[in-house]
């Protein structure tokens, strides 16, 4: 049986700081209803920023033609919000997968567990995980949702650092 997945996230607010005329700082964009795609897995994500190219200018903005999906970038840069729902009562198999990204990922609020190949790490708010192009996959076991930020972009290729 299919179990509708509450919406308790509440979404995600931009605001983009510039330059005005006067060269002094200004908010240049403050934006509340960011693209949210809700995952086959019930996973929540928002779009906080993306751009193809890094790094980073100084009037660069995410390009609205640009979209990843749940994908890692494999040129430029994304972050988002994800919030993993509560835990179901089928526990899956984990999914170990990979990419040749680096991921960080810092904790807002419940609690997730990562597994790797060699072990597990438990996360909760404010704590941070630095995935390298590792073997990894995470599961929410907690009855509440866990929400967390991730910032991805790829990693060089071996021999060109």
């Amino acid at each position: 049986m299919q179990h509708e997945i509450p919406d308790l996230s509440p979404s995600a607010r931009r605001v983009i700081v510039g330059v005005n005329d006067a060269a002094a700082s200004t908010v240049v964009a403050d934006k509340q209803d960011l693209p949210r795609t809700r995952l086959p897995n019930g996973i929540l994500l928002q779009e906080l920023w993306q751009q193809r190219h890094i790094p980073a200018g100084p009037n660069d903005w995410p390009e609205p033609g640009w979209t990843l999906g749940p994908a890692a970038p494999t040129e430029g840069a994304v972050v988002r919000i994800l919030t993993v729902p509560a835990a179901g009562d089928a526990l899956v198999e984990p999914d170990l997968h990979t990419d040749r990204s680096l991921h960080v990922i810092t904790m807002l609020g419940g609690e997730l567990t990562f597994m790797l190949e060699d072990g597990e790490v438990t996360l909760g708010a404010g704590d941070s995980i630095v995935l390298r192009g590792s073997m990894h996959d995470l599961r929410n076991v907690q009855p509440r949702p866990a929400t967390f930020v991730y910032t991805s972009f790829p990693l060089a290729e071996s021999g060109s650092e």
